[in-house]
């Protein structure tokens, strides 16, 4: 056998493997689903502040925005497309918007200031790099049998 037959193939994925238009969609609505719960959660939740002696501390910011980034990320490795982060990002960014003017009363969830500013700006980049992330290729089992040992990150202890 010589190397060149040895050495792995790369195949199309069937079919099979593909997410069908049904789970598509399913993913989408979820993802927008999701994405406007938590745009309506973290927008109430942003203001919170931790006083800690004559500063506040804008713990609530902070936690919002590590949830924005954990959800998005979350569904882009969850999912094999952009359409779910896509949609979740939509939601996401298009409840802050709502919440982002006056209401028929006059209130409005997210004041003018730095940490309303923050949490206006910050969702759309975050959704916006997430999105336009590449994908990785994924290493399939033959390749990764194909590894040499050098290169794996397979620790190897030497023999007595």
């Amino acid at each position: 056998m010589t190397a060149a037959t040895s050495a792995p193939t790369a195949e199309r994925p069937s079919t099979a493997t593909r997410p069908s238009t049904a789970s598509r969609a399913s993913g989408a609505i979820l993802g927008l689903v999701v994405g406007a719960i938590y745009g309506t959660v973290g927008t109430v939740a942003h203001q919170n502040t931790a006083a800690i002696g004559d500063v506040g501390l804008p713990v609530g910011l902070v936690l919002a925005l590590i949830g924005v980034l954990g959800l998005l990320l979350g569904f882009r490795l969850l999912f094999d497309n952009r359409v779910p982060v896509l949609f979740a990002a939509i939601g996401l960014v298009g409840m802050i918007a709502l919440f982002s003017v006056a209401s028929a009363g006059g209130s409005v969830l997210i004041p003018q200031g730095l940490i309303g500013l923050v949490w206006t700006v910050v969702p759309v980049l975050v959704a916006t790099i997430v999105v336009a992330w590449p994908r990785m290729p994924s290493r399939t089992t033959a390749e990764a049998a194909n590894t040499p040992p050098e290169r794996a990150n397979v620790r190897h202890e030497p023999e007595a």
